[in-house]
């Protein structure tokens, strides 16, 4: 629905540790999802966890990212940017980029995988939003759900198993990635669906200890304390927009629905329509012509952003008459002038007009 239930400081930057790689994979499946992954040796060489990729080998894309997401391999995300950017350094300008198109606050990464640099850094807020528009793909959605995979043997068998424990343990838990270093402590971006609702969650500088049950306790207080409330179905009519002097009735093309506190209900969401700026009603509007954005708030905070369309035609503007009463009067002007010159003629006679010298 696109609420965030935010406790904590949310624009705060931490580190992120290896919750990095959501947008690492989500690029990689963009814009590299068909492409051969080509290990290099500095991808080989990389800290940290890993897949155990050796260097020269080509491994298909999917395979990689999957187990890149599984078990956080950082030689996996270091190949993947590779391949994808054609640079590191280029990839992770790609990652900026798309994060500030999400607008995505508190966000700047400055590598693939998540290691700790102080340019590295996230905020919960960010990363939520990163996440959602991560869910939404659904070849995302099915890696970070996916359980156990595993790359050809190297010798030996390479088998990987999902470290998102709330996957065994949360009822409806769907993913999405854990994260650890020392310097980020344990991160997690975790989500779950119950009756249709799907909740998204953010912690960071959590403890060992303390992560897990964090995460599933935050997670069972969003569905208690929150539900799915339809504002407007399908095709109803919203409002009326008021555009230079006229009006046009406006809906939305599926239904409008937010996630609403059970505190305040309906008594808690605000909303407005803001016109489309390049709109012209003057041309007039078809049924169905998008006119402008729905934005709602849930107690203050924003939760949702929807396009209206019209819900009627309206015709255009009829066309001014002042050219028209302009033709209209010009034989009329150009009379009643040439009557005036015939009687000032009358008055004054032609040995005025036309003076002889004596």
């Amino acid at each position: 629905s696109g609420i965030f239930a935010i406790d904590g400081r949310p624009v705060v930057d931490f580190y992120p540790a290896w919750i990095s790689k959501i947008l690492a994979a989500y690029l990689a499946i963009q814009d590299g999802w068909h492409k051969t992954v080509v290990v290099s040796p500095a991808a080989a060489a990389q800290i940290g966890s890993s897949c155990y990729l050796k260097a020269g080998e080509r491994l298909p894309m999917p395979a990689v990212v999957t187990a890149m997401m599984l078990v956080s391999g950082n030689d996996a995300a270091y190949a993947v940017a590779q391949t994808v950017g054609g640079t590191v350094p280029r990839f992770v300008a790609m990652m900026n980029r798309q994060a500030a198109l999400w607008h995505a606050p508190g966000i700047h990464f400055d590598n693939p995988d998540g290691l700790p640099d102080p340019r590295h850094l996230v905020s919960a807020w960010g990363m939520a939003i990163i996440a959602r528009h991560a869910m939404a793909n659904p070849i995302f959605a099915r890696i970070v759900r996916t359980r156990v995979t595993a790359l050809p043997p190297d010798p030996t068998p390479r088998v990987f198993y999902n470290q998102n424990q709330l996957l065994y343990t949360f009822p409806g838990a769907v993913g999405v990635k854990i994260g650890y270093t020392i310097e980020a402590d344990e991160t997690i971006v975790a989500a779950a669906r119950r009756h249709g609702v799907l909740l998204i969650e953010v912690l960071l500088h959590d403890t060992p200890a303390g992560l897990w049950p964090d995460a599933a306790n935050l997670l069972e207080w969003g569905f208690q304390s929150y539900y799915p409330l339809t504002l407007w179905r399908s095709q109803v009519v919203i409002d009326r927009l008021h555009i230079a002097g006229r009006t046009v009735a406006v809906t939305s093309r599926g239904p409008v629905t937010v996630l609403a506190s059970r505190q305040s209900g309906r008594n808690g969401v605000r909303w407005r329509i803001r016109p489309n700026p390049r709109l012209s009603v003057a041309a007039g509007v078809r049924k169905n012509q998008p006119v402008g954005t729905l934005e709602v708030w849930v107690n203050g905070r924003p939760a949702l952003q929807q396009p209206v369309v019209a819900a009627e035609n309206l015709p255009p503007n009829p066309p001014r008459m002042t050219y028209r009463w302009w033709w209209l009067g010009l034989p009329s002007a150009v009379w009643l002038w040439g009557v005036r010159v015939r009687r000032r003629m009358k008055g004054i006679g032609t040995a005025r007009l036309f003076p002889v010298r004596r």
